[in-house]
């Protein structure tokens, strides 16, 4: 059953199998570590405890992406299907990452990290209203949350304000709103900033 989303429901809605009887599963990284951990059945588990076919899933997902394979190869294979989950389904939110079933499902608007490789692989999509952002809309979107003014923002992205301008206007039709408050709200409940 979905919810309506409003800015009130997207707030306060728990993560998937945080409750007991919820057996989706719902993967979180910790930012400062960048280990994963699960939530199932209303048990913190850490990523080692994942069933086969969780792994396997990962795995998976993770082998269609050639460059995340080759982002990562550096690392022994357990860590890099840690790092993958990380960087794809890092973020704590409602939407389950495996099905009561162990279906693997869409990954997260999660951004690991302001200069993260990832969100140049096949498999990392970060998208509003359907519509994928590019790496500079993100960068966008992550200085216009700052105290910085729109003149500061321009000089830092080496481009004239006019240009900023009119990435916002666009940033704006993309997320529905009318403000860069808007924006900012928008884009912290849709886990893109956090």
């Amino acid at each position: 059953m979905k919810d309506k989303c409003t800015t009130q429901n997207i707030i306060h809605q728990l993560p998937a199998g945080l409750m007991q009887g919820d057996f989706r599963t719902e993967l979180f990284g910790d930012r400062e570590t960048k280990k994963v951990f699960a939530i199932s059945n209303g048990q913190t588990l850490p990523f080692s405890s994942l069933s086969v076919n969780h792994i396997t899933a990962l795995r998976r997902k993770l082998e269609s992406d050639e460059i995340a394979q080759t982002d990562l190869k550096h690392l022994p294979p357990s860590q890099q299907i840690e790092q993958f989950a990380f960087c794809v389904f890092g973020a704590a939110d409602a939407n389950a990452d495996f099905s009561e079933t162990g279906e693997l499902l869409a990954d997260d608007n999660f951004m690991c990290s302001d200069n993260c490789k990832c969100l140049k692989w096949k498999s990392k999509n970060i998208s509003v209203n359907n519509i994928s952002l590019s790496v500079r809309k993100l960068q966008i979107v992550k200085l216009l949350a700052t105290d910085l003014c729109d003149k500061q923002i321009a000089n830092q992205l080496d481009i004239s304000p006019s240009t900023l301008d009119t990435h916002k206007t666009q940033l704006f039709k993309i997320f529905g709103v009318f403000s860069k408050s808007g924006l900012i709200t928008q884009a912290i409940n849709l886990k893109i900033i956090q």
